[in-house]
């Protein structure tokens, strides 16, 4: 539903998101909007880390139609393929966070 908060800043990354319909907007934590996600694309990439933290707000813009992977899932389903990939996973969104935490400070 158009303005509708999927998930905000802050709050424990537990799901990835795939945009099926629509487009989402990305709020930083002071409320700015910042960029755009359109259909087909993803975000909520922090839920593979586990304990991982959402970095900004996503909100709806329009109606839109996400699919829904937990933490759990996106693991398993990369480890299928590789166990390494989580592991390579995790390492490329820990240093995009602290890569995000050095432009922000």
């Amino acid at each position: 539903m158009d303005g509708q908060f999927i998930c905000k800043s802050g709050d424990p990354a537990t799901h990835l998101y795939f945009l099926q319909e629509g487009e989402v907007e990305l709020i930083s934590e002071t409320g700015q909007f910042f960029g755009r996600i359109p259909q087909g694309q993803s975000f909520g990439e922090a839920a593979i880390l586990k304990g991982g933290i959402r970095g900004a707000s996503i909100r709806a813009s329009g109606d839109v139609v996400c699919k829904v992977i937990s933490n759990d899932q996106a693991t398993d389903l990369l480890t299928s393929y590789s166990p390494l990939l989580v592991v390579i996973m995790e390492a490329l969104l820990l240093q995009q966070a602290m890569n995000n935490a050095v432009k922000h400070s």
